[in-house]
């Protein structure tokens, strides 16, 4: 008895292997981009999964006196206190969702960090490398100096921006209102 269920298991196995699809050649295998996938001015936009420290609801944010329309606040994130920046205000960019659906994206350079506000986290993005176009985003205003090209799939286009390039800018910085107005 014991001997028929392992012959017959054997026989599955023996079967499995025979009718089992080859794995693809390494040559056969495209490379994968992956990234966060977001919305600003309804402008579909992915950025380097490394690039985003963390993805959060917008927290409770403690308004700044003295500053620019675009920096709303402070938030303690994680017993940290993190500059909160509205994307479409600095890119001046009309938003295009209620503020219900924000999102929070905390973005790390060095020993800069920020919490940058978009409309809409669209989630991780996966893009074979051969479908990115690379370009200088022409007509997508003060995005511009930030995009470096864009991956197509299924007839959508996401635009790679360099969130860490952001907070190099020297605009970024630039937080003060003008008091000779």
């Amino acid at each position: 008895m014991a001997g028929d269920a392992i012959n017959a298991l054997y026989d599955i196995k023996i079967a499995a292997f025979k009718n089992a699809a080859p794995l693809p050649r390494k040559e056969e295998t495209q490379a994968q981009w992956q990234g966060l996938g977001f919305l600003v001015g309804g402008t579909r936009l992915v950025s380097k999964i490394g690039d985003v420290v963390e993805l959060l609801e917008v927290p409770k944010l403690t308004p700044l006196p003295a500053v620019k329309s675009w920096v709303r606040g402070i938030a303690n994130i994680r017993g940290r206190l993190v500059p909160i920046i509205d994307l479409h205000e600095f890119w001046e960019t009309p938003t295009t969702m209620p503020t219900s659906q924000w999102r929070l994206l905390i973005v790390e350079d060095e020993d800069v960090v920020a919490g940058l506000l978009v409309e809409q986290s669209l989630g991780i993005q996966h893009f074979s490398e051969e479908s990115f176009e690379a370009h200088d985003g022409e007509g997508l205003a003060a995005l511009q100096p930030f995009i470096e090209g864009a991956f197509r799939h299924s007839g959508r286009v996401f635009h790679e921006v360099h969130l860490k390039g952001l907070l190099r800018d020297e605009r970024f910085y630039d937080v003060a209102l003008d008091k000779s107005n």
